[in-house]
């Protein structure tokens, strides 16, 4: 007979508040969380109200930024070749509010003088990982993957027009 393992007893929340603070700051250590993920990884093993009085205490501190943290993984997903509407679905995921990913999403994406961030993004992905079906007359097949990762169609379109110069 294999061994078999009974149900999980459960696990024992600590109603500690500078427990849950001191597990909110080692978490913090590792990277920089949105207050509502961060609430949620306390809640795991601590109370709901001892989660809140630590994410409020760091919030209040000013070691938790919302505004921030959206503005630091807006960027990182601009330069990740992510569009604008996937990045703003990951953002929304993190648990930040419409005001705070828009703001982000306007800074990080604003164009530039010299470009269009998300025309970069959609035109290097088109020269990259898309460039063999390009090249063997599969337009509409990159088209389709550009708009599955949720590039404007203005965009595809002056990303595919550029690489077909080229």
């Amino acid at each position: 007979m294999a061994w078999q393992r009974g149900p999980r007893k459960p696990r024992e929340l600590s109603a500690d508040p500078a427990e849950a603070r001191n597990r909110a700051l080692a978490l913090l250590a590792g990277r920089d969380y949105a207050s509502a993920e961060l609430y949620e990884k306390l809640c795991a093993h601590h109370t709901p109200e001892a989660a809140a009085q630590a994410v409020a205490g760091l919030v209040q501190a000013g070691l938790l930024d919302d505004a921030r943290y959206a503005l630091l993984k807006a960027r990182s997903l601009q330069r990740a070749r992510k569009s604008r509407l996937a990045a703003a679905m990951a953002l929304r995921g993190k648990g930040l509010t419409d005001e705070q990913i828009d703001a982000a999403l306007e800074e990080a994406y604003a164009p530039r003088e010299d470009a269009d961030p998300e025309l970069e993004a959609a035109c290097a992905l088109v020269a990259g990982p898309y460039r063999s079906k390009l090249a063997a007359g599969r337009r509409d097949l990159v088209a389709a993957a550009l708009a599955r990762r949720g590039f404007p169609h203005r965009v595809i379109r002056q990303a595919l027009d550029g690489a077909g110069e080229e």
